[in-house]
């Protein structure tokens, strides 16, 4: 009957013991497609087990001890390119994670040079970065955090200070209060005997706020070895973060021809009268509709107010959501650089030398990161924490590491906002929240 019915394109009659099994049959199979796409989407993980349960009980009686650390290593200047600072931030961290059973060591950092105007060197001295690792079974983790901030010796936003539940001061977001809670979720384990065979690895670099450039060929090494990657820096407001965009970054220096700007003016030719030509070029090339962003950031320049300008330079911050628009704007980048705008006729008396550097890819969502993501949202659930789930133009070594096929989840650290600026702020509570999602993170996933 049914062939027939198919054949002819007549539908059953309604009613019959056929149509009653297939609708039941049809119902059943709806429930279960819902149900299991309810379960890929949301996650949902088991109770927190006995050793659990204790990691979090012990993190609750933490949190003054947290601050405490938090204090003293915001209260130590660790601008990137202060080696004494970010030396001794290393050293607190390199000797807490001794007596967890870690093996420490340094990996060396390098001279970065740049071109600059003669008298304003910018070559970057990049310190040490700190290699912690410890042998286990199972899953192997790596663990990322940075020792820098953006804040020089002399910025007047150097300590910490807290009311009731929010604390300031450099880095208490970005990202020292993330490397606190990596300190304490790892303390939490082995406070239960949960730490000794686990496979971890800490990777805490010294120039990340440089845009890592060099310690990313130690992050892209490590990322080789290990299973998943888990990053601190902070969750902003209780965010982790999916896709980030692309950073990129250029620094150009223009050449002119010195002159008497009253006597000779015309001789003359301004490098900053083309500089200012190739910044408007440069930030022309912003599209909010594509996602792309460039930002002049930083310029200087000139003698004197009564010379013409011989030299001039500026710094150069690109974001941009998809690896093809980073390669098409460095090519865009140096058609402006080898233009110049500011003079009709030029025999040569205006040049300009660059560098530029795509220094992290766009972070770029997959099946096995989205699993990480899924899993530390429905974990913070069990724990009473509501995890939102966002984009960001920001970037982080998490970017770094999943491009070269580490599936890595960041945003672990936390709950702060204001990064790069005195009005840098975070929630103390926050410190043992995510102190109580990382140790069962941790738990799990290295138990896979």
């Amino acid at each position: 009957m049914n062939t027939q019915h198919k054949e002819t394109g007549e539908l059953p009659s309604p009613g019959t013991h056929t149509d009653h099994l297939l609708l039941t049959l049809g119902i059943f199979l709806i429930s279960i497609l819902l149900s299991t796409t309810m379960t890929a989407a949301e996650n949902v993980e088991p109770s927190l087990d006995a050793d659990e349960q204790d990691f979090v009980s012990w993190l609750d009686s933490q949190e003054d001890n947290m601050v405490a650390l938090l204090e003293r290593i915001t209260n130590i200047n660790s601008g990137s390119l202060n080696q004494a600072g970010v030396d001794e931030v290393a050293a607190i961290f390199s000797e807490e994670l001794r007596q967890l059973g870690f093996s420490i060591s340094s990996l060396p950092g390098e001279v970065i040079n740049m071109p600059s105007c003669p008298g304003s060197d910018y070559s970057i001295d990049v310190t040490e970065h700190v290699l912690a690792s410890k042998p286990g079974r199972g899953t192997r983790l790596l663990l990322m955090g940075h020792l820098d901030t953006v804040f020089p010796p002399e910025s007047p936003f150097q300590t910490f200070r807290r009311n009731p539940d929010m604390m300031y001061g450099p880095g208490v977001a970005d990202m020292k209060g993330g490397l606190v809670i990596m300190l304490y979720a790892l303390k939490a384990l082995n406070q239960f005997g949960d730490l000794q065979e686990k496979a971890i690895t800490m990777l805490l670099n010294s120039d990340e706020e440089m845009g890592s450039l060099s310690s990313r060929k130690y992050l892209e090494q490590q990322a080789q070895l290990h299973d998943y990657g888990l990053v601190f820096e902070s969750s902003s407001n209780d965010n982790l973060v999916r896709q980030r965009k692309g950073l990129g970054q250029a620094r150009f220096v223009v050449h002119g021809l010195a002159s008497h700007a009253g006597s000779a003016h015309q001789q003359g030719r301004s490098a900053i009268k083309e500089l200012a030509y190739k910044i408007v070029e440069l930030e022309s090339m912003t599209d909010y509709e594509s996602g792309i962003t460039v930002n002049v950031g930083v310029i200087s320049g000139g003698e004197a107010r009564n010379t013409v300008a011989p030299c001039a330079e500026a710094l150069v911050d690109l974001r941009y959501p998809e690896i093809q628009q980073g390669l098409d704007s460095v090519a865009r980048f140096e058609d402006i650089f080898d233009t110049v705008f500011s003079y009709a006729v030029d025999s040569g008396e205006i040049s300009t030398e660059s560098w530029i550097n795509l220094h992290r890819p766009p972070k770029i969502a997959t099946a096995e990161s989205d699993y990480l993501l899924e899993k530390a949202v429905a974990i913070g659930r069990l724990l009473g924490q509501q995890l939102g789930i966002t984009d960001s133009g920001g970037g982080t070594d998490g970017s770094l590491t999943q491009a070269v096929g580490l599936p890595t989840l960041d945003s672990l650290g936390s709950a702060g906002t204001g990064a790069h600026s005195n009005r840098e702020e975070a929630r103390i509570s926050s410190l043992v929240e995510r102190a109580k999602l990382s140790s069962v993170l941790i738990h799990r996933l290295a138990a896979e």
